[in-house]
């Protein structure tokens, strides 16, 4: 623990530097200013964002928060992030030390600490993440009904924050049922239970939004998304479209296929050219682009799943031609006109409250700090490799653990490019659980090269459980 007390020193020091040298948020990012206005006019206004983060917002309100203390709210809530991922491996067999991994790449990732630090809900998902892996974690060791009951409102509220918190549903439950501890009937009981618990507040999301807007559904406009993904491969010279949807091909040959976003918001993109964009569109808008989408998928699951691939290629080497980059992400926070845009807003929402205010790239040493602590490249390829290492070296719970933590980031990774694109927010939430994966396989790498050294130094270190 002494570690672990260490490093939230440190990651405290960082938020207290941002805060002191960059004022209270970033808010030119314009998420900011649709979260922001969900605020003002309901919580169930907006046509592309779940309501999760405008309720807080909402929330923090009425409990007189300014907007620094929203934002370092938020700040608490990284912390809070790193040690429920530290406490994640502690609960293993493994040495606790190496749950320190996961808690500084969460701690001190240069992206976390800008999304905590703007309006924006990326910090919310990834604490509600962390804490269904944590709840999870326990209900695989212990026959308490309260952990798996955690567990599934968990995941129940992270889906009220992002789409992708529907991985959770899919992950939790045949954990719990595979691996958790006790006969088969208890096993089965704490699936049940983490399920129901799920999906009543995934339903409960529906009916609230029913109620209040009268749409029963959960984005009203959310096929824009993957109509983005999939105008970037649709080959619509072998391609049958549903009827009255062929206007929804795009008009550039594939070589020159512009970004998803492009095919969302560009006025010059076939569905914004007839429908006037997401935020102006009918409601019929959001079927057509839904059947026109999954039609495509259907009949070219082949070029569908060469796009996937290449958007997945996106979170080892960031570089422009789909979402924000680390860079540009950084940029878009804090852009000026944007910036400049907001403020109003935020002062009769917040009261004389008022976001940094600065050219971007005028911050040098925010730059080098976000430069610096990025997750890519080599170091995210050697963490996939080591957290799949540990699901097939280890055994017993510790194997169950590591499918949990691997799976929670590599499924959020994949459902966000199959359903929009990459960038470097959906990235973000998977690099914490990622981390504290591949410190178990590191683990059980370490032990395995032991082991093969001869029975003495396997006297001396036993090792965790291996895959029988």
């Amino acid at each position: 623990m002494a570690g672990l007390a260490v490093l939230a020193a440190g990651a405290i020091a960082a938020r207290l530097w941002l805060t002191v040298a960059y004022g209270p948020a970033f808010v030119g990012f314009n998420d900011s200013h649709e979260y922001l206005t969900a605020a003002v006019r309901g919580a169930f206004s907006g046509l592309q964002k779940p309501a999760g983060y405008a309720i807080y917002l909402e929330f923090s309100h009425l409990l007189g928060f300014t907007l620094a203390l929203t934002v370092l709210v938020q700040h608490a809530l990284g912390l809070a992030t790193g040690i429920l991922l530290y406490l994640c491996v502690a609960r293993t067999a493994a040495p606790s030390w190496l749950g320190l991994f996961p808690a500084a790449v969460v701690f001190f990732g240069g992206t976390g600490l800008l999304l905590e630090h703007s309006l924006l809900a990326d910090p919310l998902f990834a604490f509600t993440q962390a804490l269904w892996l944590y709840a999870a974690m326990r209900a695989l060791d212990e026959p308490r009904l309260r952990w798996p009951l955690l567990a599934g409102i968990a995941v129940g509220c992270s889906f009220w924050l992002k789409t992708v918190g529907v991985v959770g549903v899919l992950i939790v439950p045949p954990v719990l049922l595979a691996g958790a501890r006790g006969d088969r009937g208890a096993r089965r009981r704490a699936a049940a239970l983490a399920a129901a618990s799920a999906l009543a507040i995934v339903l409960g999301y529906v009916a609230v939004q029913g109620i209040v807007s009268g749409y029963w559904g959960y984005e009203r406009q959310g096929a824009w998304n993957l109509y983005g993904r999939v105008a970037t491969f649709v080959d619509c010279a072998h391609f049958a479209p549903p009827s009255g949807t062929r206007f929804l091909c795009p008009a550039e040959p594939l070589s020159h296929r512009n970004p998803e976003a492009y095919y969302q918001y560009a006025r010059t993109a076939p569905a914004v050219r007839r429908y006037g964009g997401p935020a102006r569109a009918p409601a019929a808008a959001n079927a057509e682009l839904q059947r026109f989408s999954l039609a495509a998928i259907e009949q070219q699951p082949d070029r569908y799943a060469a796009s996937v691939l290449r958007g997945l290629a996106y979170f080892v080497s960031p570089r422009a031609g789909e979402g924000y980059t680390p860079a540009s992400l950084r940029d878009a926070l804090l852009e000026p006109r944007g910036t400049a845009s907001i403020q109003a807003e935020l002062r009769n929402y917040y009261g004389h409250s008022h976001g940094y205010a600065a050219r971007a790239g005028s911050a040098p040493a925010l730059d080098f700090y976000e430069r610096h602590t990025r997750v890519e490249g080599a170091l995210l390829i050697a963490m996939l490799a080591a957290a799949l290492a540990g699901v097939s070296l280890l055994g017993g719970r510790e194997r169950w653990a590591s499918v949990l933590l691997t799976l929670a980031a590599v499924a959020s990774a994949l459902l966000a490019v199959a359903g929009n694109s990459y960038d470097a927010r959906y990235a973000y939430p998977t690099f914490g659980p990622l981390a504290a994966a591949a410190a178990l396989g590191g683990w059980a790498i370490v032990a395995r090269v032991r082991r093969r050294r001869g029975p003495t130094r396997r006297a001396r270190y036993a090792g965790p459980p291996s895959q029988p």
